[in-house]
């Protein structure tokens, strides 16, 4: 039966991370008793997550011991929570797309900066690129653009890329 815990860890890391503080562990642990999704939240706000899809990174890794559930049992908590926590560590749709996008870019253009290559998706891009003679030749402000937006923006510009290659 699968169980799940929420457990505080009042001392820090002990490693170059050490800063980050405290944290507290949320666990799910099969009948194998081993961790099988593990959630970590740091003091600083830091938070790994960790799964079969995503075993370690570097910064951590998913448990590779056996919990001793006599000492967890009072650390329990219902499914329910576990799960919320769970998906608040899940980026929105859009986000992971914008990630995956401009992840794959620079997959492609090693040498690049990230801020040029998110110059040159078009994230940051010129408000007035047809005249740049005018005032308004400047860098858009994106803090409100919708993420959609920003998606669309990357992809017409990954097309134009595209396009650009088939005339050379």
């Amino acid at each position: 039966m699968t169980k799940y815990y929420k457990r505080k860890w009042n001392e820090t890391r002990g490693d170059e991370h050490d800063s980050w503080g405290t944290s507290i562990w949320y666990l799910e642990v099969g009948k194998d008793k081993y961790p099988s999704r593990q959630i970590e939240l740091y003091e600083n706000g830091n938070r790994l997550k960790y799964h079969s899809q995503k075993i370690f990174d570097d910064y951590g890794a998913l448990g590779d011991q056996t919990i001793d559930i006599d000492e967890f049992g009072e650390f329990e908590i219902g499914k329910d929570e576990f799960e919320l926590e769970w998906s608040k560590s899940n980026p929105k749709k859009e986000h992971q797309e914008i990630l995956d996008l401009i992840s794959d870019y620079l997959a492609n253009h090693y040498d690049q900066r990230f801020g040029q290559a998110l110059f040159n998706l078009g994230v940051n891009e010129f408000v007035n690129r047809l005249q740049p003679e005018k005032e308004n030749y400047k860098i858009r402000d994106i803090h409100n653009d919708q993420d959609n937006v920003i998606i669309e923006r990357i992809k017409s510009q990954l097309k134009w890329f595209e396009e650009q290659k088939k005339r050379r």
